[in-house]
């Protein structure tokens, strides 16, 4: 039986001599058939080509010019075919009969929702940037590429269940899908086997990730090194989010800067900006003291993009949307807030963080901060200080020890990175 993800058409991959994905439909009337096909299919079919074809116009655009053009803009079209390989293989790997098989289907959908694929593509990216030189189809390599978001899901699985989020990327999240499967179970039971599920789904996303790495036919030298710092960024990741739970309770005045940032930094940068960039160039052959400079680079990126984010959510923001769930819903400690309780007179001060204890109960709360917000002009502040930070990124590159052409790529991909994020001057 097919698998619930993508159409027939959009799930067929085929492989080419040397261990290669075909590029056939991938080439430049692809995205154009995609998009006539999403405007006739009110499905989920039609989100997935709508965000194809959007990422694959992005690709197209911000690389216009640029050596790394044609190669990438083939990019999301191949991962995403390989992505489909991949499940199909698995489905078969993992026939454990009809009472595990609804819960691969749903973990199957849940990592083929449309997404930027961020953190694979910058992994080619990187590995191109650095000196590999396999073909962008080589199959291996978009393996490699595709143990990231592995990862990604994993990370974002977990997250929900901490969260108890209700919706992600538009569907419901994970622990929701297995809940609906649990529809003859009494609601508090549904929702134990529902986070229970997913915490395994989610680990068993993550050994996946990792052996799909280790599976790859890079040297035994590289693998071992990306994945000793695949690890690395994955513990990150977790102090990171030990960071985000601890600070929840806290007030918004107990909360420093500094330790926002951290959060940041741990919870999202090393694994999306740093971790593709190093991981791409290990198993492009370079040693991991070669790479040791991509940290001051992508840290004031990966801050600039958390920023966006938290202006991206404050933007859709819509209480009267119960669909709508953001930080600032969930009370979460973030730049946006810190920001703006450090611009607010101190009687302001007071009122917000009343507002932001009382919202659980209170929801009209949020409507007083989101005033609080305007008010202390936290928005354009931001704004300012997201140029700032990539303008320190530029920086980093023009005094770092790469060569010439590594910098010239790098420069590149901070500009797909800006696009991504809707931080484009």
């Amino acid at each position: 039986m097919r698998l619930p993800i993508l159409s027939q058409r959009t799930q067929r991959t085929q492989k080419g001599e040397g261990g290669t994905a075909s590029k056939e439909n991938v080439g430049s009337k692809r995205p154009a058939r995609l998009w006539r096909t999403a405007q006739h299919r009110p499905n989920l079919c039609r989100v997935v080509a709508l965000r194809f074809a959007q990422t694959w116009y992005c690709v197209r655009r911000m690389l216009t010019n640029s050596q790394l053009q044609q190669e990438m803009s083939d990019a999301p079209g191949l991962l995403q075919q390989q992505l489909q390989e991949f499940l199909r293989e698995n489905a078969a790997r993992y026939a454990y009969g009809e009472l595990f098989k609804p819960l691969y289907d749903d973990m199957a959908e849940f990592v083929s929702r449309p997404g930027k694929r961020i953190r694979p593509l910058l992994f080619l990216l990187g590995y191109r940037i650095f000196g590999g030189d396999r073909p962008l189809q080589n199959v291996p390599l978009l393996r490699g590429a595709l143990a990231l978001e592995l990862l990604h899901a994993f990370i974002l699985i977990h997250d929900d269940v901490i969260d108890k989020s209700v919706r992600r990327r538009g569907l419901p999240t994970f622990h929701r899908l297995v809940e609906e499967r649990m529809r003859t179970q009494q609601l508090s039971e549904r929702e134990r086997i529902g986070e229970n599920v997913a915490l395994v789904i989610g680990d068993m996303l993550f050994a996946l990730a990792l052996d799909t790495l280790q599976q790859t036919d890079f040297p035994a030298e590289a693998r071992t090194a990306a994945l000793n710092r695949l690890l690395g960024y994955v513990t990150d990741t977790g102090c990171g989010e030990i960071y985000d739970i601890l600070l929840g309770p806290k007030e918004i005045s107990a909360v420093p800067e500094p330790d926002i940032t951290r959060m940041y930094m741990l919870k999202t940068t090393r694994y999306t900006f740093e971790g593709p960039f190093v991981l791409g160039g290990l198993l492009a052959g370079q040693p991991p003291a070669a790479l040791d400079g991509i940290a001051a680079i992508t840290d004031p990126l990966g801050l600039a993009f958390q920023i966006q984010n938290d202006l991206t959510e404050f933007a859709r923001f819509d209480l009267a949307d119960p669909a709508t769930q953001t930080d600032l819903l969930d009370g979460k400690k973030t730049m946006l807030m810190r920001t703006t309780f450090d611009f607010l007179s101190e009687v302001d001060r007071a009122f917000l963080c009343m507002c932001m204890a009382a919202h659980r109960t209170e929801p009209s709360a949020l409507i007083k901060v989101k005033d609080l917000i305007d008010k202390a002009g936290t928005v354009p502040r931001l704004r300012a200080r997201i140029q700032e930070l990539f303008a320190t990124a530029a920086r980093a590159i023009d005094t770092s020890s790469f060569t010439e052409p590594q910098r010239a790529g790098i420069r590149e991909s901070i500009e797909l990175i800006r696009h991504y994020s809707g931080t484009a001057a």
